[in-house]
């Protein structure tokens, strides 16, 4: 009778083998006799009923079987070596967070607050990895956790809202007083300070709120928020920005709200993580201490 499969141990010896075309090579590198791997080989070949490799005076070639097998036994071998080296990495991190944030959030909003984070989390060391995008935030390579500016749409991803859908029209009072904005439509005639990453976001706003505009997307260019509130800041234009990224911009009067008023967005700031290391408990922890800071802004003085 059968066995339901074949062993991890036979399938190791068969791709080494494979590798090399040698059973003493694959038997030095998984550190068993040359006599182990011929047992592996010739009881996966047993259970498979054909042959994988042919034995020459030279060496060893694999069989079109061998050749077919090893295209789909490699794929699976490596995706489950993933997988375990996952799940060890979580368990031995669990008071380690490796995180990937957006810079201009990282900087204007969760470095202001993080000390709080760690006098109630001691055991827990945050680690800030390079800023990845959207496109990785499902993957989790080389990080634990991020957090991401979009829809919150990932869909195997964990993605808790945390804050950043409220909006700010700014500008420097300098501006401001060169160019008078007291309308939305006084808009049209100012220099639209524009997110490369996020080109529709003016677009969308005076949909929204003023009506089309053929000239939304015209503008000078950045691909940083923090790069935007400085040109801003610098008088270069009017800006479009998470107003949660804008408390010290405004508290110090260099950028003002020429309208007063705030507006919604479809956007925000998302902390999200692979659904596989959403169990973390330096993911937890770290999630709960962002949801209480972003349900109680600091109050302004």
């Amino acid at each position: 009778m059968r066995r339901r499969c074949p062993t991890i141990s036979e399938l190791n010896a068969f791709l080494l083998s494979a590798q090399h075309l040698s059973f003493s090579k694959a038997a030095k590198e998984l550190f068993v006799t040359q006599s182990a791997i011929s047992r592996h080989i010739a009881g996966l070949e047993a259970y498979l009923g054909h042959p994988l490799f042919m034995r020459r005076s030279h060496g060893l070639a694999l069989t079109h079987i061998g050749e077919n097998y090893l295209k789909l036994v490699r794929p699976a071998m490596e995706s489950l070596e993933r997988a375990t080296t996952q799940v060890i990495s979580t368990a031995q991190n669990a008071h380690l967070l490796s995180l990937s944030v957006a810079p201009t959030f990282a900087a204007n909003w969760l470095f202001p607050r993080l000390e709080s984070f760690r006098a109630s989390n001691p055991h827990i060391a945050i680690h800030f990895v390079r800023y990845s995008t959207t496109d990785s935030a499902e993957t989790g390579d080389g990080f634990d956790a991020s957090i991401q500016y979009g829809y919150g749409d990932w869909p195997i991803a964990d993605a808790q809202y945390l804050i950043g859908r409220e909006t700010s029209i700014v500008c420097s009072p300098s501006y401001l007083q060169q160019h008078p904005i007291a309308h939305f439509n006084d808009l049209k005639q100012c220099s639209l300070l524009q997110h490369i990453e996020l080109p529709t976001s003016w677009d969308d706003w005076f949909t929204a709120y003023a009506g089309p505009y053929e000239g939304a997307r015209i503008g000078p260019g950045f691909n940083l928020f923090t790069l935007i509130i400085q040109a801003a800041i610098g008088g270069l234009g009017v800006a479009l920005v998470p107003s949660c990224l804008l408390q010290e911009s405004l508290a110090s009067h260099k950028l003002v709200e020429p309208f007063g008023q705030r507006f919604e967005s479809p956007l925000g700031y998302y902390l999200c993580a692979p659904t596989w290391r959403s169990d973390m408990e330096s993911y937890q922890r770290f999630g709960e201490w962002l949801q209480q800071e972003c349900r109680h802004p600091p109050t302004a003085t």
